[in-house]
């Protein structure tokens, strides 16, 4: 039989009384409660942030900085997006 008494268990842990045993339970409760509102909380939180908007297309962006007399910048912008060499990029916002 699978079933146990009681008095079966307090002589594996003979130190341990029921008193101990609801303290002990009570305690890792208590632990695994905070550690789910603290996640909880940090997913809510990581989740409220979002990035500004802005223009969608790269191209388009660097188009008006080309043509608003900042091609430098626009070989900047196409740069820190994409990576892309200085020579690749100057021929990319050339080729615009």
């Amino acid at each position: 039989m699978f079933f146990r008494p009681a008095a079966a268990y307090y002589r594996l842990v003979p130190n341990l009384g029921p008193v101990e045993l609801l303290i002990i339970i009570v305690v890792f409760g208590f632990i695994a409660a905070v550690t789910v509102a603290l996640v909880l909380l940090a997913v809510r939180l990581a989740g409220g942030r979002k990035p500004p908007p802005r223009e969608p297309d790269l191209a388009a962006r660097a188009r008006a900085l080309k043509s608003s007399g900042h091609p430098d910048r626009a070989i900047m912008l196409v740069r820190g997006e994409t990576g892309m060499s200085y020579d690749d990029a100057s021929q990319f916002v050339h080729g615009l």
